[in-house]
């Protein structure tokens, strides 16, 4: 059974719309991406998104995909500063 995050990506898959990802890379640097979902993969026993860009994310570096929060960063709500 998919967690409603998972069916978030599949939704944005199928509907081959452009989404906003935001996503920590390798070195846990904040990164924002509008792209298309062209796939969902398995690389390095780690599921993953391929997008449209190229870049190709571990599902578990996704924080959200259209404004729908991964279950690992419900807790974080905003990324940006008022400074």
């Amino acid at each position: 059974m998919l967690t409603p995050f998972e069916t978030k990506i599949h939704e944005c898959l199928i509907s081959k719309r452009y989404s906003k990802i935001t996503y920590f890379n390798e070195y846990q640097e904040f990164h924002s991406v509008d792209a298309l979902i062209k796939s969902i993969g398995n690389h390095e026993d780690s599921d993953t998104i391929i997008l449209s860009t190229g870049d190709e994310i571990r599902l578990e570096k996704v924080i959200s995909i259209n404004g729908q929060y991964a279950e690992n960063y419900k807790h974080i709500e905003d990324f940006t500063c008022d400074c």
